[in-house]
C-alpha cells in the first residue's frame, strides 16, 4: 500500500504538470524554435508518459499498475524532466519579462499566446488591456490596401470607449517584446503632446469673450 500511494502521488504530478505543458513544447511553433533542446527532451518524455499511460489503460488495476517493475523510477525521472523543461520555458519568460516589464502583469499561459503570436499584432492586441490598466485596446489602420494582419496602428481606446489619436501613425515591427516598449513611448508621447497642446489653450481661460471657458475647454482634449 506504500507503494501505491507513493507512485499514485507522482504519477498524478507528473500527469498534472504533462497536461501544462503538452501544448507548449509539442505544439508552440515559436517555443520549439526557441528552446529546440527541451522541446526535443519534452517531446521523448511525452511518447514514453503515453505509452506508460496506454499500458495502464490495458492493465487499469491499481495495485499491477503501480506495483509494474520499475514504474516508480520511471515516473520519476519523467518528473526531473518535465522540472527541467518547466525552469527553461520560466527563464525564457523571464528574459522577456525583463525586455517588456509590462508583462510581469500576465499569465504565462497568455504571455506564450502573445509570444507565439508577435508577428500578428491584432491577436496580441487581444491582451493589450493586461498589460495597460485603463486600455482596451489598440486602432489599426485597415482597409482594401492593407494585408493582413495589419502592422499599422494610429490610436488608442480606452475601456470606457475614449479614443486618443497617435501624434503619428506607429508600426509593429521586430520582436513583439520590443514593439511594445515602443508603442508604450508612443502613448506616453503622444499624452504629452496633448497635455502641452492644453496647457497653452489653458493659459486663455481668463481672457474674456472670444474665448473658451474651462468647461469647455475641458471637452477638447482627452481625459
Amino acid at each position: 500500500m506504500k507503494t501505491v500511494d507513493n507512485v499514485m502521488t507522482i504519477w498524478m504530478e507528473v500527469q498534472r504538470n504533462w497536461m501544462k505543458l503538452q501544448p507548449i513544447f509539442c505544439d508552440s511553433e515559436d517555443i520549439r524554435a526557441q528552446l529546440p533542446d527541451d522541446s526535443r527532451k519534452f517531446e521523448q518524455v511525452d511518447q514514453q508518459f503515453r505509452e506508460v499511460m496506454r499500458e495502464a489503460k490495458e492493465e487499469p488495476g491499481v495495485i499491477s499498475a503501480c506495483t509494474y517493475d520499475g514504474r516508480e523510477e520511471i515516473l520519476n525521472t519523467f518528473a526531473h524532466e518535465i522540472e527541467t523543461c518547466e525552469k527553461a520555458l520560466n527563464e525564457y519568460l523571464e528574459q522577456k519579462k525583463k525586455i517588456f516589464s509590462r508583462f510581469y502583469f500576465v499569465s504565462n499561459q497568455n504571455l506564450l499566446d502573445i509570444l507565439s503570436n508577435g508577428q500578428n499584432p491584432e491577436k496580441v492586441d487581444e491582451f493589450i488591456g493586461d498589460c495597460f490598466d485603463g486600455l482596451k485596446n489598440i486602432r489599426f489602420i485597415k482597409g482594401p490596401n492593407y494585408v493582413y494582419p495589419s502592422k499599422k496602428v494610429e490610436g488608442m481606446i480606452a475601456n470606457e470607449g475614449e479614443y486618443v489619436q497617435f501624434s503619428e501613425v506607429f508600426e509593429c515591427n521586430g520582436a513583439v517584446e520590443n514593439y511594445l516598449c515602443d508603442l508604450e513611448r508612443m502613448m506616453q508621447r503622444t499624452l504629452r503632446d496633448i497635455l502641452d497642446v492644453a496647457k497653452t489653450t489653458a493659459d486663455s481661460w481668463d481672457l474674456g469673450e472670444g474665448f473658451k471657458k474651462r468647461h469647455e475647454w475641458l471637452e477638447d482634449y482627452c481625459a
